[in-house]
């Protein structure tokens, strides 16, 4: 008879696959995207105009702050995801 901890494990597991196969997929289609021309291109004026303002100036709320943070997130997601593409095709 299994122990409900190992059913629970095996639950973990499979789960945590599920989330890595999903990742990977996700990570594709945004390489797929923003790895041809125009798609560098819009990533390029995202980070120019996105990454290297401030994510909080005198007088903002913070939920001003908090967007644009979630901007930078954003950017930050889409340069990992190309990472992890461009390393699986070495």
């Amino acid at each position: 008879m299994s122990h409900p901890l190992d059913q629970w494990e095996e639950d973990q597991e499979a789960s945590r696959k599920e989330f890595l196969k999903q990742a990977m997929i996700d990570s594709s289609l945004v390489y797929q995207v923003f790895g041809t021309e125009p798609g560098k291109i819009l990533l390029a004026r995202w980070k120019d105009i996105l990454m290297w303002s401030p994510t909080a100036s005198r007088g903002e709320d913070q939920v001003s702050i908090g967007i644009n943070e979630g901007y930078k997130s954003f950017i930050r997601t889409i340069l990992k995801a190309i990472k992890i593409q461009e390393d699986q095709q070495l």
